[in-house]
């Protein structure tokens, strides 16, 4: 087990070193764009008063004006909210009652009101005051973002700067899919598909950063990145060589990790057997030996049993074959995924203007 685990540690270091052979590039760590809620809502269709609502809404104001001259403010307050349900569509009775509500110091319900006169009379001159009032008492909310959302964008990049591709290609994919309009997310999950050798999931990741942002300052860079992914082939003599220094390093230099690893495990699994003790025979020659009359005989050969490694030699030889198969596997491989790229290949661009078609040929 010990062989196994210092193996897999080589290969993993080897496999760092090899594809990560270039300075990391910089992740994009700016927050996803949300908009403020707007500081009134939509108001709901009111009702026309009858005139004879009209009138008895006129009287309940008048009676409040009355109400406040004697200082009672809370008496004004619901003389006017009666007034305003019988004549919904009043903006005079709205202005009133607002200024009622936030006289008691009831400013979430005099902000509503407020921005019920602003619908009803927006071009009234009381209209700029009652914008004023409406941003004193609370205004538009906050935007921010949620935890729901920064929490995995956390994660991946804190992972991606650990060296850990997959993790931070699964968590800024949990941060898409809690904001799907982040642009700097798909462009961080494409550095982590792009470090762990994913290259079409790379590619598409840089292509949607682009659709989202198509007016980025570093446009032609992400372009660049792109063609630079589409153009890069597998290297047949990398993952030969990986395969013969580590076994199974060329399958997961070639994208495909569980092969690999199984790989490792079989070929540490050999070399965990070459090195189990047991008992072999030892030839040795006996000098000394006397006939039973005690005179001195000729040396001759004999065996005996002692604590050795018995399995060595086949362990071993398992072991390197394991290597050295699994190494022109993956150079095999690698030859055969280069040689199956189509020669003509079309692709969506963004450019300024829109989208362009381009068309490679190798």
């Amino acid at each position: 087990m010990r062989v196994l685990l210092v193996v897999t540690l080589a290969a993993e270091l080897l496999l760092a070193e090899t594809v990560g052979a270039q300075a990391r590039v910089p992740l994009k760590r700016g927050l996803p764009a949300i908009a403020a809620r707007p500081a009134c809502t939509p108001p709901t269709a009111a009702r026309a008063a009858t005139p004879e609502q009209r009138r008895a809404a006129r009287e309940l104001a008048q009676r409040a004006q009355q109400s406040a001259i004697l200082g009672d403010r809370i008496a004004a307050r619901d003389q006017l909210r009666q007034a305003a349900a019988m004549d919904p569509t009043n903006p005079d009775l709205a202005y009133q009652l607002a200024r009622a509500q936030e006289g008691v110091g009831a400013g979430d319900d005099a902000k509503k009101e407020y921005c019920r006169f602003v619908a009803l009379a927006p071009t009234a001159p009381e209209v700029a005051e009652a914008r004023e009032r409406i941003s004193a008492l609370g205004g538009p909310a906050q935007a921010t973002v949620s935890e729901q959302v920064l929490a995995p964008f956390r994660t991946g990049a804190a992972a991606y700067d650990a060296g850990r591709f997959a993790q931070a290609a699964t968590a800024f994919g949990s941060a898409i899919a809690a904001q799907p309009d982040w642009a700097d997310a798909y462009y961080d999950r494409g550095l982590a598909n792009a470090a762990r050798g994913q290259r079409e999931l790379a590619i598409a990741d840089f292509q949607q950063y682009l659709r989202l942002r198509p007016e980025a300052e570093d446009r032609q860079t992400v372009l660049a990145r792109i063609t630079g992914l589409r153009a890069t082939p597998l290297s047949p003599s990398a993952a030969l060589s990986l395969g013969l220094v580590v076994p199974g390093a060329g399958q997961m230099y070639t994208g495909r990790k569980l092969f690999g690893l199984t790989t490792l495990a079989v070929a540490g699994g050999a070399v965990a057997y070459a090195l189990k003790s047991g008992d072999v025979t030892e030839r040795y020659m006996v000098t000394d030996a006397k006939d039973p009359f005690g005179n001195p005989l000729p040396p001759y050969e004999a065996t005996r049993q002692v604590q050795g490694k018995p399995y060595q030699t086949a362990g071993l030889a398992v072991a390197g074959a394991i290597a050295l198969t699994s190494a022109v596997e993956a150079f095999v491989y690698a030859r055969h995924s280069n040689q199956r790229e189509q020669r003509l290949s079309a692709a969506l661009v963004p450019t300024a203007d829109g989208m362009a078609m381009r068309l490679t040929l190798r």
